[in-house]
């Protein structure tokens, strides 16, 4: 059995330039905006997403910086 699900496309402009903090904004509205999109809701407190973003981020710097030290001492063993 398909079942036609009823869609609506979003498009999102994603800046390219701009500080980190600029960047972070932009990402964090986006990412309330979906939210909105996906469930009705209507998102004004967006810290828990900043808080997530900021998370995620740090994380991913973290272990790119682990990566790119163990390959700057001759890769891992």
């Amino acid at each position: 059995m398909n079942r036609k699900i009823k869609t609506t496309e979003l498009t999102f402009e994603v800046p390219l330039d701009g500080g980190d903090n600029y960047r972070m904004n932009e990402c964090v509205e986006q990412i309330a905006q979906l939210i909105d999109q996906y469930f009705g809701t209507e998102i004004e407190d967006v810290t828990r997403i900043n808080d997530l973003v900021d998370q995620e981020i740090s994380s991913s710097w973290k272990q790119e910086r682990s990566f790119n030290q163990a390959e700057a001492n001759g890769g891992s063993k």
